[in-house]
């Protein structure tokens, strides 16, 4: 996390995303998700999906980096932020969805299975979890970061052992099938 604390690798991520557009996400999103229902975003980063996210439901922002939280506390003055990470995720707040768009993928199976039953206890009953994951067969470390490719059937899978999916809806991030948004309900 030591890499999203430095002010110059904020701004350069920041930069990269400038262009971002979730659109896709959101009307997929909006299929499973109620108007005004409330929204954990975990990693929220630089707040791009807040923006949007934001016209529809009543968010709350969280990320594990002071610097992206000090930047969306004053982009978005009110709104509520939380320093979170992704596999504890300590609050006593339940949500009716956790949504995070390529944050998991820097867990190991390991911590994202514990995740997973960390979100059941912070999700409502029938809450949904919404989250994107990157698809592929490599794994690699950059900057003291991990970054782990699923393959897709194994993903699922895991997923289906803790929650009754809704969605799987492959996209296209950089290239054909790179990316996936599972959308899975908290039975």
């Amino acid at each position: 996390m030591k890499f999203y604390n430095d002010p110059a690798k904020v701004d350069e991520y920041e930069k990269m995303c400038a262009e971002y557009n979730g659109e896709e996400l959101y009307k997929v999103l909006a299929k499973h998700l109620k108007k005004e229902a409330t929204l954990l975003e975990l990693g929220c980063g630089p707040g791009n999906d807040v923006a949007n996210l934001r016209k529809e439901y009543a968010v709350t922002g969280s990320d594990l980096s002071d610097e992206f939280l000090q930047r969306c506390r004053k982009r978005f003055t009110d709104l509520p932020f939380m320093k979170l990470d992704a596999v504890s995720i300590n609050t006593e707040q339940t949500f009716d969805c956790i949504f995070s768009n390529k944050v998991l993928h820097h867990l190991t199976v390991d911590a994202l299975e514990k995740s997973l039953l960390r979100q059941k206890e912070v999700l409502k009953p029938n809450g949904i979890f919404a989250h994107t994951f990157w698809i592929g067969d490599k794994e690699f470390t950059m900057e003291g970061m991990l970054f782990i490719f699923h393959n897709r059937e194994k993903l699922l899978s895991l997923i289906a052992e803790h929650f009754t999916i809704l969605e799987a809806y492959d996209y296209q991030e950089f290239e054909a099938g790179d990316s996936i948004f599972i959308i899975a309900k908290n039975d």
